[in-house]
């Protein structure tokens, strides 16, 4: 099992009103506190990078495998479902939206990855597969 799981939320390619977005109360506050604290950790390396005091690859959201426990990531889970169908009522035709959807909705395949990892990968499979 990996001991970190990294997920990259496409920040490089979000303009700095995305950005200031991300960072606001609406929605990110109701994360459980590490993976909001790991949220803000990788918008912080992007400002980071983006202000070139730290060169390299774009910022990525790194979560410990060992962090969180399958009821916290199904939280998690939840909670980002609710932060990106409040995001779908916003306008479309606005890029930073569009742009902080996106970021989102990776997040959520992200943390759903670290909670296949956490069930054993038995959170897909069928009760026919689980007995074989």
């Amino acid at each position: 099992m990996k001991t970190e799981i990294e997920i990259d939320l496409g920040l490089a390619r979000v303009s700095d009103s995305a950005l200031a977005m991300l960072e606001g109360k609406t929605g990110a506050a109701d994360l459980p506190p590490d993976l909001f604290s790991r949220l803000l950790d990788a918008l912080g390396d992007e400002h980071l990078r983006r202000f070139a005091a730290r060169r390299g690859a774009a910022a990525v959201l790194r979560v410990s495998a060992r962090a969180f426990d399958a009821d916290e990531l199904w939280h998690s889970l939840r909670m980002l479902g609710n932060w990106l169908s409040n995001t779908d009522e916003a306008p479309g035709d606005d890029p930073d939206f569009g742009a902080v959807r996106e970021v989102i909705a990776r997040m959520w395949v992200g943390v759903r990855g670290a909670l296949d990892e956490v069930t054993d990968k038995s959170f897909d499979m069928t009760y026919e597969e689980r007995c074989n």
